[in-house]
Parts: structure tokens; C-alpha cells; sequence
């Protein structure tokens, strides 16, 4: 503007204009180096250098609430929320064990979050007459059988025969009569193919156990 003096532009100041402005004041050791530009130490970051920093981070939905101080949900513990409760709100089922958050340790044979479900393997030797492979190698039986591999039928077994039948269309040679000859004046027998709708009969065989039944007493 004249002898050693300067107009600065927006966001600068000083006798040479060198000195950043930030309206919003750096904190907590910040320098501004920049218009609006704040320059912070190592353990604060944002805007105006308010945030704190925890290193290394705070894990598991933690928040850092100070300069390496976590606070952390859900029950998780530790300097960085690192350390996992033991704590199961629905228990775990057929011997599982908790050994986390809603974490189980199922027994052999079962899987699932809450170790609900059995383990489907073949069983050796196989089940027999439509049982079903258990856990541990075993078998659960149907109404009927006994036995460690339900090979043992208990109760009579019923053969049903059940009667079926279908459509189907056949060929056939018909015969006719019709006139012949060179002026039509003999009769005589032809032949033509046709068809016709006939039934065939079948039967599906099939045997259940027929266990009496019980009566309420």
C-alpha cells in the first residue's frame, strides 16, 4: 500500500503478511499454520485439534472419551475395550458353555449359536428300518423297532397293496365292408387301423410297521 506497508489477503496478517488467521482458535497446543488450518499435536485431531486421540485405537464400539482413554459398551473391558465379557443372554443349550459375548463352546455333536442344533453324521453301522443317526453314534428308533441300531422290529409287519389304474390309448385292425370292383357293384372286406381308450391295472406294494394301538387307561 505504501513504504513497508502490506494489505493482507483474507486469512493472512503481519507486518509481511506471514501470520496465518484461524477464526476458530487451535486448542490444546494447536498452531495455526493455514487460514482456518490448525496444526495439532500428536495425540489431538480435528477442526480446532478438540478430539483426542487413543493409540492404537479403541476396539469393539469403544470411544475415546480422553488422550488414550477408551470408554467402552456392551460390557467390554480393558484399555482399549480389547477384553471380551463372559456373558451369554440366552444360554447355551446341550452342554455348550459360554466363553464369550453371546459366544458358546458347544459339546461334541451339537453346533449353533446357542448349540441347538444336532450334528446329522452317518452313524456306523448304519440305522436300520428309517432310524435316525443321534449323536455320539447313536440311534433314535421309530415306533416298532428296539435294538442299538434299530434292527429289531417289535411290532408286525403289514403289506398294503394299493390299486391303480391309467388311460392309454391302443391301436387296433378294424374290419368294414365296402364296395369293389370295376363298377363298384362287389362287396368286399377292408381294413383300417384305430384307436381306443383301455384301462391297465396296477399295484404299488409297500410295508409299514403296525404297531397296536395304545389305550388310554
Amino acid at each position: 500500500m505504501r513504504w513497508n506497508t502490506c494489505l493482507c489477503p483474507s486469512g493472512w496478517t503481519g507486518a509481511g503478511c506471514h501470520t496465518a488467521v484461524c477464526e476458530l482458535p487451535c486448542a490444546n497446543g494447536g498452531r495455526c499454520v493455514g487460514p482456518g488450518t490448525c496444526q495439532c499435536p500428536s495425540d489431538y485431531t480435528g477442526l480446532q485439534c478438540l478430539l483426542p486421540l487413543c493409540t492404537p485405537a479403541c476396539q469393539n464400539g469403544g470411544r475415546c472419551v480422553d488422550v488414550n482413554k477408551c470408554t467402552c459398551v456392551a460390557g467390554w473391558q480393558g484399555a482399549r475395550c480389547h477384553i471380551e465379557p463372559v456373558h451369554c443372554q440366552k444360554p447355551c443349550r446341550n452342554g455348550g458353555v459360554c466363553v464369550g459375548l453371546n459366544r458358546c463352546r458347544c459339546a461334541k455333536g451339537f453346533t449353533g449359536s446357542l448349540c441347538e442344533t444336532g450334528v446329522t453324521t452317518q452313524c456306523v453301522p448304519p440305522c436300520q428300518h428309517g432310524a435316525t443317526c443321534s449323536p455320539h453314534n447313536t440311534c433314535t428308533c421309530p415306533e416298532g423297532t428296539a435294538g442299538l441300531r434299530c434292527e429289531r422290529l417289535t411290532c408286525p409287519v403289514v403289506t398294503t397293496v394299493v390299486s391303480t389304474a391309467r388311460a392309454v390309448r391302443q391301436a387296433f385292425r378294424e374290419s368294414y365292408v365296402d364296395r369293389c370292383g370295376p363298377l363298384g357293384v362287389q362287396l368286399c372286406t377292408k381294413y383300417r387301423m384305430n384307436q381306443a381308450r383301455v384301462y391297465l391295472q396296477a399295484y404299488r406294494v409297500g410295508y409299514k410297521i403296525q404297531c397296536p394301538v395304545k389305550k388310554n387307561t
